[in-house]
């Protein structure tokens, strides 16, 4: 394959940024770029395989996202209905402060990142990040219970008044609890009824089964960040999964994932079935924050607001890619990303195990599959 994908795919192997990777490009039913390159590990010589499944990290929030959305649909979750009446816990939420806020978190919040509960990498305060550390709530919130993970949540004041603040964190974890308490089931079995088996997703869920375990994708090891995230699950799974994550818990693979953002891409739509009805569709796919809050600049470039679910690009002008308006995009910090646009049913899909020069990957990934 002679073009830029595969000249920026040979650039990345050469440089060493990751062992391997798995892509796929796609506009209206037509694969306009595939491949399956470099190695499955940092170690060996085991080659890369299209059929490789990888831990998607934040790739995993759009799936939960999309899954309440369809509750929202069912009428069985309120959009605009305060969280805490789904998980109570949230009540005792507060601000540094120690004033309640000014309203509620709402589901909304949950879904579009102004819920003010940020990841303690992302915590402003470095007090409040010390504590958020200390909890452990980055690094062993998969290993924890609902309950455990909820009790120490709110043991932290929220970041920013609900809904004035793009603040990345744990609010699809919370979603996905929200997910649990309506269904009465876990989340990866909520998820395989409604969303997962339907759309032909059979090599996606929370667990890594033990006969499939050679087909999970590593990093180099040098990589350090990227190990410690795929430790942190490998532990919980030992444990027996207490929480689902639904803000970085599943593993994937790029054809399971590409059902799901060709069902997208199709305006929620896929083999004869609506996932999502097309107002609610329009509200996940249009961004919900406004002119007054700040958007996710650090993790897609300006140009971008966010939806229910995805970023979305606002209009032309200055970008770190080169999407027009109405596209949709986000990626995890193991290396993954996706980049989608209804409007011509395309989208591009970059799987790697690569941490530390992910954002630099994804960035050159979307501007070359521009050239396709």
């Amino acid at each position: 394959m002679e073009n830029a994908i595969a000249r920026m795919l040979d650039y990345h192997l050469a440089v060493r940024h990751y062992p391997g990777a798995v892509v796929h490009v796609e506009q209206d039913g037509k694969v306009l770029a595939r491949a399956a390159v470099g190695r499955m590990h940092g170690e060996g010589d085991a080659p890369m395989r299209e059929d490789a499944l990888f831990r998607i990290a934040s790739l995993s929030k759009a799936v939960v996202s999309v899954l309440t959305l369809m509750l929202v649909d069912e009428g069985r979750v309120a959009l605009d209905a305060p969280a805490h009446e789904y998980l109570p816990q949230l009540a005792a939420q507060r601000l540094a402060s120690g004033a309640a806020p000014a309203r509620p978190v709402t589901v909304r919040d949950l879904l579009r990142h102004t819920a003010g509960v940020p990841y303690a990498g992302e915590t402003r305060d470095p007090a409040v990040r010390a504590r958020a550390q200390a909890l452990g709530l980055d690094g062993r919130m998969a290993s924890m219970t609902p309950t455990e993970f909820l009790d120490a949540l709110v043991t932290l004041p929220l970041a920013n008044e609900p809904g004035a603040a793009f603040r990345y964190g744990f609010a699809t974890d919370l979603a996905g609890l929200v997910v649990e308490r309506v269904t009465g089931q876990r989340l990866g079995d909520a998820l395989r009824e409604r969303l997962l088996e339907p759309l032909g997703m059979h090599d996606t869920g929370f667990t890594v089964p033990e006969a499939q375990a050679h087909r999970l994708a590593s990093a180099f090891a040098a990589d350090k960040a990227w190990h410690g995230f795929d430790r942190m699950f490998r532990e919980a799974q030992a444990r027996g999964l207490p929480m689902h994550s639904g803000g970085g818990g599943l593993v994937s693979s790029v054809d399971d994932y590409a059902r799901f953002a060709r069902m997208l891409a199709n305006g929620g739509e896929a083999g004869g079935r609506r996932y999502l009805e097309p107002k609610t569709f329009a509200a996940m796919a249009s961004d919900q924050l406004g002119a007054q809050v700040d958007g996710p600049a650090g993790y897609t470039g300006p140009g971008f607001g966010f939806g229910l679910a995805l970023a979305v690009r606002l209009d032309w002008g200055a970008a770190a890619v080169p999407s027009p308006a109405g596209e949709l995009t986000w990626s995890g910090v193991t290396g993954t990303g996706l980049y989608l646009r209804p409007a011509d049913r395309w989208f591009a899909i970059h799987f790697s195990c690569n941490n530390a020069s992910r954002l630099m990957a994804r960035f050159e990934f979307r501007r070359a599959a521009s050239l396709l």
